[in-house]
């Protein structure tokens, strides 16, 4: 192997390791990746209420109200499958909108921001509950306004 060809596949073996110690933004790699991974998330938070316990399937017929927020997305996203989970974190294509799982704190720290163009920091999983009304789902670590 040349020493050109060497350095190449050092690169590439370093570019490859990247999302276990960066931050990664979909606009970077064309998909997302699962924790460890941490991401970065671009588009509007929103509160949307769903059905929870104890059927899930309708408010009006005396399932709880479950409100959790969501990022709803600009533009659709894919998620790589996380290949030591893959039953957890399974690959999901087009992606529109990310719950985020948040403190009591956070929700009063941010509720301001609600409605508006935001970026959310954290990691994401797979939904496994009940209570996971996306199909991904983000352990937020923070909530910044986007600049304009």
């Amino acid at each position: 192997m040349t020493q050109f060809g060497m350095v190449s596949v050092v690169v590439g073996m370093f570019l490859c390791s990247g999302p276990l110690f960066t931050q990664q933004t979909a606009s970077s790699s064309g998909c997302l990746s699962y924790e460890p991974a941490a991401m970065s998330i671009n588009g509007t938070l929103t509160r949307k209420t769903f059905a929870g316990p104890p059927n899930y399937e309708s408010v009006r017929k005396g399932d709880r109200a479950e409100t959790n927020w969501l990022i709803e997305l600009h533009s659709p996203v894919c998620v790589f499958e996380d290949k030591t989970d893959p039953d957890l974190n399974p690959s999901q294509d087009r992606v529109s909108e990310i719950q985020l799982v948040l403190t009591r704190e956070e929700y009063q720290m941010y509720k301001e921001m609600v409605g508006r163009e935001v970026i959310a920091k954290g990691t994401l999983f797979g939904a496994h509950t009940g209570h996971h009304h996306t199909p991904v789902l983000l352990t937020t670590k923070s909530i910044e306004l986007a600049s304009r």
